[in-house]
């Protein structure tokens, strides 16, 4: 994103999740920074302070459009993507989708490694990692459909069912 931010907007940071840009705060005289964008996503009950003079540089998209979720959430249903066999491959293989970030990316992790799940134990790291992944696209599509984030968890459990009903 190349342009300032407003309250208001929603967005994502591409390492925690979707949220809504509440206020914009001065900088402390033991901060390095003057200006904080102040950022809640619920989906963690976290607030972010992102400095203003460097929220050009950080990992912010736009919101996904209800399109786009619809296609996130389709793939929850699809056919799951086989895992590599090795730990550190597939470990590897989820971070670089979970980096990307994208509604897509979030949505194939959380099938996949669901999939995994139902035909073999995950490690805690694995098992940590479908949490977060599960977490962030929840947040984002309850941004999306302006529902609650309840009822966007039970929509991907809905779509992933779907796929393991096949």
């Amino acid at each position: 994103m190349t342009h300032q931010l407003t309250i208001g907007q929603r967005i994502v940071h591409r390492r925690y999740g979707a949220g809504t840009v509440v206020r914009v705060r001065k900088g402390r005289k033991d901060e390095e920074h003057e200006r904080y964008y102040v950022i809640e996503i619920p989906s963690r009950e976290l607030k972010v302070h992102l400095p203003v003079d460097s929220a050009e540089k950080t990992d912010l998209r736009k919101l996904a459009s209800t399109r786009k979720m619809n296609r996130a959430l389709r793939i929850l249903s699809q056919q799951p993507t086989d895992l590599p066999r090795d730990y550190r491959e597939r470990r590897a293989l989820v971070s670089e989708l979970m980096t990307d970030g994208t509604v897509d990316s979030l949505a194939q992790i959380v099938r996949d490694l669901c999939a995994l799940q139902s035909r073999k134990s995950m490690s805690t790291l694995e098992s940590t990692m479908l949490a977060n992944a599960k977490c962030r696209l929840a947040g984002e599509l309850a941004l999306v459909a302006d529902i609650e984030l309840p009822q966007a968890m039970q929509r991907i459990d809905k779509a992933v069912r779907r796929n393991e009903g096949d």
